[in-house]
């Protein structure tokens, strides 16, 4: 539609002349043109909403937001227009369904027709993102579909009623409050300033679920029982007959955590688009080149206090802040002490409890295979020869499991329960031998001239076995594998726990997270012969800073825009949400940026790979040439 067609300069021409529908607070009518035979909808306020000063405020908004954006996957929009005496948003008729009514028809989509649909709602946020406004709403009802000729329909994403603009400081009061529709909204959704650009990914990540499995990703009894599901519940997986590509794109975007999540709708649409040529390259019977980023490292442990991922590398749980075990040689022992009662056995509850922890973070270099086997008895001696440092952290994540234990300086018997627990078992069993080495003195008195001294060798033989049997160690220090990452980044790493317990609010933890996983997992994936690599290093440990520094500063500007007494339209309070926004500006751009970053470089392997295969396949033909050639 030509930008100059609608009625411009000819609004008194325009008529409504029919109903498409009625929600709750508008409804949308046909409207045309008689002087050209032009046709548009329109969105009509309700009469009890248009004398209300808030909607009509949040309407006027809505058509200023909406007439940005000029895009073939955005329901065009064109401001309002007064006809017939009512306020009218004049905006494009598409002569065609809603998502949500196609798939009441069709049921469960096919995947070229999920990823055709799937690709048109990304190009359309790309764009409303890059021209600063967030939707807010994105749900099926929402998605009209254009009927094209030969092809998938074309999707159109309509209704920004309850858009907001993406910088806090140009928006209005509007934009902290929670809107949305359960079905689609992001765990995030609940606390409005964590809302931005990825918020709506997540809610195209529910509409494929939708798409391909007939139903969003969550239900419940009720709303907010949906919503506890969106923000607890496990991320379900669509059908295996789909394409592992679709299933992993999908799961990224239905991430807790925005920072786990593609980081623009530009991404998705680049990922997208790398599926279709590997898909193409499939029928044609080519080579595929898989290049996808490495946007997270591989987990290698769980935080004792709660069940997070960590990385060894870390000092630190970015979901509680908990110290995370370090292990390093030291003179410094470890013994569990409770509860229960000594020379009592360990639960057996808590001890299966230390061991499934230990197992998960073997990669620290803590082996617990004989603590698997068997229950020790109170105190015992968990492991010996680590620093003290590495004995506190060890101690905080034992408490996290609800065990009890000390530290002393010195080897297996340098705690005195380890001691008092000997002497009692030597006991016990000093007891049970005299008993046995009795029974021969009551039959014949005499006999006690064998039986007594025969139980004095004994009893320092008893002695020993017990002081083994009560200071065994049971979990044993192993060295772990040397970090791959360079000094300087692990130094930085080392440094964030001041920082992340200074960080109140888990979505900002989260968002330094999701870098420091990012720097990691390039670093790791970056070869030391690489004449790159001094500068990317600077580079990362650059970006480390940049991102504590970036959390830090939300956290605390967030605390201050959350208090009720906050006026939004104060100056003061401007230029903080001016300052908010170049801080969230600056850490998306910071997330994106790696991503593309290791995309580019898993790109370029990929690429070295195939060219490897073919300088093989080459060197292959060469020597079956010269083997048929000594065959002749």
């Amino acid at each position: 539609m030509p930008e100059s067609t609608p009625a411009a300069a000819a609004t008194p021409g325009l008529a409504i002349t029919g109903e498409i529908g009625s929600g709750a607070i508008a409804r949308v009518v046909v409207v045309e043109d008689p002087s050209n035979g032009s046709r548009y909808a329109g969105k009509i306020l309700h009469d009890r909403h248009e004398r209300d000063e808030g909607a009509h405020r949040r309407f006027q908004r809505e058509a200023e937001l909406a007439s940005r954006l000029a895009h073939d996957n955005l329901v065009r929009v064109w401001g309002t227009r007064a006809i017939e005496g009512r306020t009218v948003m004049l905006m494009e008729l598409v002569e065609g369904p809603n998502l949500a009514d196609h798939l009441a028809r069709s049921g469960v989509l096919s995947e070229p027709e999920i990823l055709a649909l799937m690709h048109g709602i990304a190009s359309g946020l790309a764009f409303a993102h890059s021209a600063g406004v967030i939707h807010r709403d994105l749900k099926p009802a929402n998605i009209m579909l254009a009927p094209r000729s030969g092809g998938h329909p074309v999707p159109k994403i309509a209704d920004f009623g309850m858009a907001r603009a993406s910088s806090f400081a140009s928006a209005d009061k509007g934009a902290l409050t929670v809107l949305g529709t359960p079905q689609y909204m992001a765990p995030e959704c609940l606390e409005p300033l964590a809302v931005d650009p990825r918020t709506d990914l997540y809610a195209l990540g529910c509409i494929v679920v939708e798409m391909a499995t007939g139903a969003p990703p969550y239900g419940g009894a009720t709303p907010l029982a949906v919503l506890d599901n969106h923000r607890n519940a496990d991320i379900p997986e669509l059908p295996a007959e789909l394409s592992e590509d679709l299933r992993r794109l999908v799961t990224r975007l239905l991430a807790k955590a925005p920072g786990d999540r593609p980081q623009s709708a530009s991404a998705v649409v680049d990922a997208l688009d790398r599926m279709s040529q590997r898909a193409l390259a499939l029928v044609k019977g080519g080579a595929v080149m898989v290049a996808e980023a490495r946007a997270e490292s591989a987990v290698e442990g769980y935080c004792a206090r709660c069940g997070e991922k960590v990385l060894r590398e870390l000092a630190v749980c970015f979901a509680c802040g908990l110290a995370q075990v370090i292990i390093e040689r030291g003179s410094n022992s470890v013994f569990v002490t409770g509860p229960g009662r000594a020379p009592n056995k360990l639960d057996s509850g808590l001890r299966d409890r230390l061991v499934r922890w230990l197992r998960a973070n073997a990669v620290v270099g803590l082996d617990a295979t004989r603590l698997e086997g068997k229950i020790p008895r109170l105190p015992f001696t968990l492991l010996t020869g680590v620093s003290e440092r590495s004995a506190e952290t060890l101690l905080t994540s034992l408490s996290c499991l609800g065990i009890r234990a000390v530290t002393e300086r010195g080897g297996r018997i340098s705690h005195r329960g380890i001691m008092r627990k000997t002497g009692v078992l030597t006991s016990r069993t000093a007891m049970v031998t005299g008993a046995i080495l009795g029974t021969p003195v009551m039959i014949h008195p005499a006999l006690a001239l064998v039986s007594l001294p025969l139980f004095a060798v004994t009893l320092p033989a008893i002695y020993g076995i017990m002081l083994a049997k009560s200071s065994q160690v049971w979990v044993t220090v192993l060295d772990a594998p040397p970090s791959t990452l360079p000094p300087r980044i692990g130094n930085r790493l080392l440094e964030l726990h001041a920082i992340v317990v200074q960080i109140q609010e888990r979505r900002h933890r989260d968002a330094l997270r999701a870098v420091v996983h990012r720097v990691v997992a390039l670093c790791r994936g970056i070869e030391s012969s690489d004449p790159n690599r001094p500068a990317i290093e600077e580079e990362m440990e650059q970006a480390i800073g940049l991102a504590a520094q970036a959390t830090l500063q939300m956290d605390r500007l967030d605390r201050y825009i959350a208090d009720p007494n906050f006026d939004p339209s104060d100056a003061h309070s401007r230029r903080l949400m001016h300052l908010r926004d170049m801080w969230a500006a600056r850490l998306l751009d910071l997330t994106a940026a790696l991503d593309s970053l290791a995309a580019r470089y898993a790109q370029a392997e990929a690429r070295l790979r195939a060219e490897t295969q073919e300088d093989i396949n080459d060197l292959r033909a060469m020597v079956e040439a010269l083997e048929e050639v000594q065959r002749q």
